[in-house]
């Protein structure tokens, strides 16, 4: 057995060790749902595409009631059920059902305003209640710091759903093959995890939690403000761009996501360490992502072309003297992601009031200024963000100074 001398080198040793692991886990989903999105602009028409990114876009603001499920159970509950994976599970599970219910009933309105099938939207959002079961099993490891399963999961939800969108998308190009796809492969991929967690057999007799409704909500508040704010250009983009032009921003939207999701385990090794406010993981996590989100900008400016033609093809070429700016605006979006984090951490209350304020500023602006052009959006989306994140850095400050005091 081998004895830590030094118990700050032996954590900087695991957190390091998580980051790599973690990194190389999420790195596949991300990876192929960038092969999906570029194989699917080469596969639709830019039409289709248009509503490929507006599909892709409801799902992600639907996300975090996963996200939510997954940080409150690797910040909170996991601590008071440490051994007992069947109660939380369940929980999670119950969550799931209730929002595949809600799902059918959101999906045909939202069918009418983007323009969408019916069947097309409800695959594709009933994917997120299969989202939630597997954020539940994801907190678990988070919180518990198994990075190996953590990873794997990782992996696995990667190779589910983008792989299942490729494989239908080869077989019948149309919009419903990527439907079916999200939901498939989401769906594999929580019972996958499921016996990758381990230890969780017949979760559905264990007795139900009562104490966390609250603090999820609290929690997904935060998050769901955040990527409504993410994915709110993509979305405004299909309404009021031509056709065409929202084929063409959903392109240029793929190198904010990039640099949005690129560094983001980071933050998920660090997230449950931000609790501890004498930490520094906050700070380790800002100027992480801050590093990685500077050299891509700096690649996304100085090779927009081979971006452009890497992601889209030579239909998107438009897009070579703006790309970089997508890339400032998705990096802004991964620091200001950190900083909520923090916020998550320590119960923060007042986070998705200032945050539904901005979404809601940028939208404004967008509608009533008639902000019609990809690059004017873009703009819009940049300046509110950085607002954002300077308005919570200060509140992170004043916080943080209290504490010390």
């Amino acid at each position: 057995m081998i004895k830590i001398k030094n118990g700050k080198t032996y954590v900087k040793q695991k957190i390091i060790k998580g980051v790599v692991l973690v990194g190389l886990g999420l790195s596949v989903p991300q990876i192929l749902a960038y092969i999906a999105s570029v194989f699917a602009a080469r596969v639709l028409e830019p039409i289709q595409f248009g509503a490929f990114g507006t599909m892709q876009g409801i799902t992600q603001i639907g996300q975090p009631l996963g996200l939510g499920i997954q940080a409150f159970i690797a910040s909170r509950l996991i601590k008071k059920y440490k051994k007992n994976y069947k109660a939380i599970l369940r929980y999670g599970f119950e969550v799931s059902l209730i929002v595949f219910l809600a799902n059918i009933l959101l999906s045909f309105p939202l069918s009418k305003l983007f323009s969408i099938d019916y069947l097309v939207l409800i695959l594709t959002i009933g994917s997120i209640s299969p989202f939630i079961f597997f954020s539940t099993q994801l907190g678990i490891a988070q919180g518990k710091e198994l990075f190996r399963k953590l990873a794997l999961m990782y992996v696995v939800f990667g190779l589910g759903r983008s792989v299942s969108v490729i494989i239908g998308l080869i077989i019948y190009p149309k919009l419903i093959s990527v439907g079916i796809g999200f939901f498939i492969g989401t769906f594999l991929s929580a019972i996958i995890s499921h016996f990758i967690l381990d230890k969780s057999a017949k979760f559905w007799k264990s007795k139900r939690l009562n104490d966390s409704s609250k603090g999820l909500i609290q929690t997904t508040q935060i998050l769901l403000a955040l990527y409504v704010l993410v994915n709110v250009d993509i979305l405004i983009a299909r309404v009021t761009l031509s056709p065409d032009n929202s084929g063409i921003y959903a392109v240029g939207l793929l190198v904010a996501k990039i640099a949005f999701f690129m560094p983001q385990a980071i933050t998920v090794v660090m997230f449950p360490r931000m609790g501890e406010n004498k930490s520094t993981a906050l700070s380790y996590a800002f100027i992480g992502t801050l590093l990685i989100g500077f050299f891509y900008v700096l690649f996304s400016f100085f090779a927009g072309n081979f971006v452009v033609k890497a992601i889209g093809g030579s239909k998107y070429l438009q897009l070579n003297e703006e790309v970089w700016l997508f890339a400032i605006e998705g990096v802004f979006f991964a620091l200001l992601q950190v900083i909520l984090y923090s916020r998550i951490s320590r119960n923060d209350t007042i986070a998705p009031i200032i945050l539904w304020f901005g979404t809601l500023i940028a939208v404004i602006i967008i509608w009533n200024f008639k902000v019609n052009a990809i690059i004017e959006i873009v703009y819009t989306l940049i300046f509110v963000t950085f607002i954002l994140i300077i308005i919570f850095v200060i509140l992170e400050f004043f916080d943080r100074k209290r504490l010390f005091v």
